[in-house]
């Protein structure tokens, strides 16, 4: 692979994680978006209208047969991009790359990381005059996005290149839906909801935050951060949003470094989807009129014509223990040098992406259950 001072061949560098865990706010919003048709119709209305659209997958809105009903199995592409939403200048990168399939039942979900740093052919993306190369995936949304005459980087041209990415390397043809996701949200949402609780599978020392939430100072001497720091001990924990945040951000401490980040980060998918679809949140407009306040303009949603409201409903019997995050096991990939490259898959993790293709997903976890991340 050429070098180039393109983001994608820099050795990782510690980022912000948080964008990638506000994923989980479409995942649990599908979800509750099926109950809130029992509430009134002007929280239906905000449930729709909170959270903004755009052509995500380039096709011009393919257009669904709403009257049809929703049939599986069902593919969602959920992207969190690296980029405040102060800072529009800043060429977006995708920090969370991560697939839910929903079997035909419509009753279960899979969710499935693909890590930032999977080294992939990236095709050529005319909109950009990217002519196309062999990179990290987390570039291909910073390559898309730099439109010739458009003054900002767009997130959503960087998203099509993103997702046309995703779907040669896994072999999934066609996505349902796709959501781009950054981390303004997050925190708001985990407090609206009253906290999300998690439970940390080992102590974990914050590299990043203090014990009352303030950022640690850097390093005058050096690279890093000093001064006192947030910790998370083993156990059932509440976290507020800062905490959420701060928690699913660290990986120097854990032994299996970015795979056990991303293993939290689907812990926190699936808690914060139990905790949504709760019968005291889902029955009270107040407090669920405040985590669509907090997550809608944290997002921009693509349903393939269908309507969202529509799209939820039809996955309205998925309940947080039938959620299964898998790890999608990987190897790190060096050059002549010693240089880190970047991440490739085992053989393992294309094995599960064959099956997902197949529809014989359900059959494979069931043979290959050390896949199952089972740390919740």
């Amino acid at each position: 692979m050429a070098e180039s001072n393109e983001p994608g061949n820099r050795r990782p560098r510690l980022n912000r994680p948080e964008r990638r865990a506000l994923v989980a706010v479409l995942v649990g919003l599908l979800l509750v978006a099926g109950s809130v048709v029992l509430l009134s119709r002007t929280v239906v209305d905000r449930a729709v209208t909170s959270v903004p659209t755009a052509d995500l997958f380039g096709d011009g809105g393919e257009t669904a047969v709403q009257d049809d009903p929703l049939t599986g199995p069902v593919n969602l592409l959920l992207v969190g991009i690296d980029r405040p939403e102060n800072q529009a200048h800043r060429v977006p990168r995708a920090d969370t790359v991560l697939v839910v399939h929903v079997p035909a039942g419509l009753d279960r979900a899979y969710l499935l990381s693909l890590p930032r740093d999977l080294l992939v052919d990236i095709p050529a993306f005319g909109i950009s005059d990217y002519p196309g190369g062999v990179d990290r995936i987390n570039a291909a949304m910073a390559y898309g996005s730099r439109v010739p005459g458009v003054e900002l980087p767009d997130p959503v041209p960087g998203f099509q290149l993103l997702a046309a990415t995703v779907a040669a390397r896994t072999g999934v043809d066609r996505f349902d839906a796709g959501v781009i996701v950054n981390f303004a949200g997050l925190e708001r949402l985990v407090d609206a909801i009253g906290g999300v609780r998690l439970r940390i599978d080992a102590d974990v020392r914050s590299a990043h935050r203090q014990p009352d939430g303030r950022p640690r100072p850097a390093n005058p001497d050096g690279p890093g951060y000093i001064g006192p720091q947030a910790e998370y001990q083993q156990g059932e924990q509440v976290l507020s949003g800062w905490q959420a945040l701060d928690y699913v951000r660290q990986r120097e401490s854990l032994p299996d470094g970015d795979y056990g980040r991303q293993r939290h980060q689907r812990q926190l998918v699936r808690a914060l989807a139990e905790q949504v679809m709760t019968r005291e949140l889902v029955t009270d407009p107040g407090r669920l009129t405040a985590v669509l306040d907090a997550a809608g303009p944290a997002m921009v949603v693509d349903t393939r014509g269908r309507s969202l409201l529509d799209l939820a409903v039809g996955l309205r019997r998925i309940r947080g223990d039938r959620i299964v995050p898998l790890d999608l096991p990987g190897v790190a990939v060096t050059g002549g040098d010693g240089a880190y490259l970047g991440e490739q898959f085992t053989a393992a993790a294309d094995d599960c992406l064959a099956a997902l293709r197949d529809g014989t997903l359900d059959q494979f976890v069931a043979t290959r259950p050390e896949l199952v991340d089972r740390a919740q």
